[in-house]
């Protein structure tokens, strides 16, 4: 089994697996004879660089896959054949059990930016010196809290009660007995995180690539929305929207939808909390999405780097759905179909034309999102399975379709726990104007009235392959609800077929489309803790204990 530790040590952190017997330290505490990052933080620049870990390593073992199988392919956006990749098999068909690599994978990499941001909380205010502005102290303490509470929040939505952890210390020689906290519990905390991080981030500094206080209402929307407080979700989306500091790619600046997820893209005006990708480190420090969904039969052509493994395809669901809304902006931005063309890939012999025979997981599509191509279209800024264009938590495409989400869920009525009935509508014109100005992007007619239904197909449309459309799926029965029917209803009626034939040449049109329909029952709406940390702490399992605020 794998015991992680974090170990502080001077002015770096670093993540070490070291073999162990049975036991787990499942809270990373670091070695007592080592120096701790108590001896660093003592100028200006050492505190304001803290952070930058915040943003990337310790996040490696979620983006990629584990974010693609949760977000995506449970969710009916994406399918793979069985035998593809042990990671991704288990979650086509909602039967990822503990042992699963990527429920372990999720768990190990959000609990390791818990502890890094932990590790800079409880070490930062006594080892700054006074020499060092108290507004640049208090910035750092604030990105910590806003990366922690992000963390939780992708747990509390995949677990349900999970522990709150603020400092490994107490646990020591315990940790087999922490238990779990309930979910209630678990979301206010993250508000608690988000409102330091809200009052104390350095405004307008989100193009550096470091969250702003205005990142940080815009989380605080995010997960008030899913609360169903509208109340407070409508408020902090508009603190987030009159800030000023933040725009649509095509509409408000330069650029397109597509150009959001190449490095052009990176820490635009639209990105509001993004992981900070670099090549230059390999594997382990480059974001990996690319490697692994770019087109198989053509993808030592597109990557340059011998990756492209295809593992997932986009389903006839999604592709009809962009269909039916008349989307091809965005559609093109996140799924490849025969003919289309790319300018950005391969530039140097004029661009690249998908082949009439393309067939990801006999899709006869690709996918194109956080697929970026070779190093030399992008100017050395790529290799295998580490290219340097940045993973997205939120961008600010979100913020407008929370607030048409708050103010059609404050017209409805329903209490938390109780899902907004999909024929819900509203003509609000306030919530039109920020459904339409994301449509006005997408090239689609704007709305002059919009169901529940439609809003979130809305979201689909837009954040499809940005491991995003299950949270959705997840709360559409009210929040923290323990039955999902209207969810599984429209799981049930999604098509995760592959195709029989993958066509002959020259036309690769004699194929047919193949039918499979895989239902999910409530208990797929939350993965497993992994075993082997039930295995180390059996009371993880155990009934939740209220946090102690």
């Amino acid at each position: 089994m794998k015991k992680n530790k974090i170990y502080l040590i001077g002015a770096s952190i670093f993540i070490v697996a070291a073999s162990t017997g049975c036991k787990k330290d499942f809270f990373n505490r670091p070695p007592e004879n080592q120096a701790t990052v108590g001896t660093y933080y003592q100028t200006t620049a050492e505190v304001q660089s803290s952070t930058n870990i915040l943003y990337a390593a310790p996040w490696f073992g979620f983006n990629g896959k584990a974010f693609l199988a949760i977000g995506d392919l449970q969710s009916g956006n994406a399918r793979c054949d069985a035998g593809t990749d042990g990671e991704f098999d288990a979650f086509r068909n909602f039967s990822e059990g503990n042992a699963t690599l990527a429920v372990q994978s999720t768990w190990n990499s959000l609990y390791t930016v818990v502890a890094q941001a932990n590790a800079l909380l409880n070490n930062l205010p006594t080892a700054a010196p006074a020499s060092v502005p108290t507004a640049v102290v208090n910035n750092a303490l604030g990105e910590a809290h806003l990366m922690r509470a992000a963390a939780y929040f992708y747990l509390v939505r995949n677990f349900g009660n999970v522990p709150i952890i603020t400092n490994p210390a107490p646990y020591v020689g315990s940790f087999q007995n922490v238990q779990t906290n309930p979910v209630t519990d678990v979301y206010k905390f993250i508000i608690l995180d988000l409102q330091f991080a809200e009052a104390n981030c350095t405004p307008g500094v989100a193009t550096t690539g470091h969250v702003s206080g205005a990142s940080a209402s815009g989380l605080l929307a995010k997960v008030y929305l899913y609360m169903q407080d509208y109340t407070d979700a409508k408020t902090e989306a508009e603190k987030a929207i009159n800030s000023g500091e933040f725009g649509l790619m095509g509409l408000d600046f330069a650029g397109s939808y597509t150009t959001l997820f190449e490095l052009a893209g990176n820490n635009s005006l639209e990105s509001m909390i993004a992981l900070q990708w670099t090549s230059n480190g390999g594997y382990g420090f480059g974001n990996q999405i690319q490697s692994v969904i770019a087109d198989g039969e053509n993808g030592n052509y597109l990557t340059g780097t011998g990756d492209g493994y295809s593992e997932l395809g986009p389903t006839w669901d999604l592709q009809d759905a962009y269909t039916a809304e008349g989307d091809s902006i965005r559609r093109h931005g996140t799924i490849m179909l025969p003919g289309d063309y790319y300018a950005e890939l391969h530039k140097a012999t004029g661009g690249y034309t998908v082949p009439l025979s393309v067939n990801e997981q006999g899709t006869h599509a690709g996918m194109k999102k956080y697929v970026v191509g070779t190093p030399a279209d992008n100017n050395g800024n790529s290799a295998a399975q580490a290219t340097a264009n940045n993973t997205y938590i939120l961008r600010y495409a979100d913020i407008y379709l929370i607030e048409a989400e708050a103010i059609l869920g404050l017209s409805a009525g329903t209490a938390p726990g109780t899902g907004i009935p999909l024929s819900t509508s509203s003509t609000d014109p306030t919530a039109l104007k920020y459904l339409n100005l994301v449509r006005q992007r997408a090239g689609i007619p704007p709305l002059t009235s919009f169901t529940y239904q439609q809003l979130i197909n809305e979201r689909r449309l837009e954040f499809a392959i940005e491991g995003e459309y299950w949270y959705d799926l997840q709360r559409l029965d009210g929040f923290n609800s323990a039955t999902h029917p209207v969810a599984e209803a429209i799981i049930a009626a999604q098509n995760r077929g592959g195709s029989s034939g993958s066509g002959t040449a020259p036309l690769y049109i004699d194929w047919t489309r193949n039918i499979l329909y895989i239902p999910a029952t409530d208990a797929n709406f939350l993965i497993p803790i992994p075993a082997t940390d039930v295995a180390a702490d059996p009371a993880l399992t155990g009934t939740p204990v209220p946090y102690k605020f």
